[in-house]
């Protein structure tokens, strides 16, 4: 009888450790299974926190640009012909500005953000003083004001003040930057023009 048995024993221990082992191993997949769920959702929410900050940034680039274009836009016979701008940041920003954009960048999580938007009209990262110094030391002494004009044409105006907004000029994120609108006078033969430009500087 024993002999009859004893395979039906066997054959439930096997059964039974078969069991145990498709159990270990369904506790083993979930395990894995929560992990893999678990990183993905940690790694949407750092992501998440990536895209908040780079809206930010770009909201508070765009809020400086938007500065600039409606002085820009302003007509040279307005008025009103400035204005200010303040950094309200809540976090470490650097900012930058040249002729043709403006920059902000922030360190995010040991990663460097970058927000650039371009400027819509002719800017230069100077105050009055330096500007109408620059242009009498690259026009012989003119320094572009309606008494004295350049003695050039407007391409060639062009050209020179295009060097000065070819590099970026950093801004200081604690001081308030002033944006102002005026106006170069070219005179060429008799005619005399007027080229606008946007001053931006603290």
């Amino acid at each position: 009888m024993k002999n009859k048995i004893l395979p039906h024993a066997i054959q439930d221990m096997f059964r039974d450790r078969s069991g145990w082992i498709e159990f270990t191993l369904s506790k083993a997949a979930l395990m894995i299974t929560s992990i893999i769920l678990l990183a993905a959702f940690y790694q949407i929410g750092a992501d998440f926190s990536d895209i908040q900050m780079q809206r930010q940034l770009d909201s508070e680039a765009l809020d400086l640009k938007t500065s600039i274009d409606d002085i820009g836009s302003i007509s040279p016979d307005s008025i009103r012909q400035n204005s200010t701008y303040s950094f309200n940041s809540e976090y470490p920003v650097e900012a930058f500005i040249s002729g043709e954009y403006i920059r902000f960048e922030t360190t995010h999580r040991e990663q460097i953000i970058h927000s650039v938007k371009p400027l819509t009209f002719r800017t230069i990262p100077l105050n009055e003083t330096e500007m109408r110094t620059f242009l009498s030391n690259n026009f012989n002494g003119q320094p572009g004001t309606f008494e004295h004009p350049l003695i050039t044409d407007t391409p060639t105006t062009l050209e020179v003040i295009s060097t000065v907004g070819s590099q970026e000029v950093m801004l200081n994120t604690g001081k308030i930057v002033h944006i102002e609108k005026t106006s170069i006078y070219l005179k060429n033969d008799s005619e005399v023009n007027r080229l606008e430009v946007v001053l931006v500087h603290q």
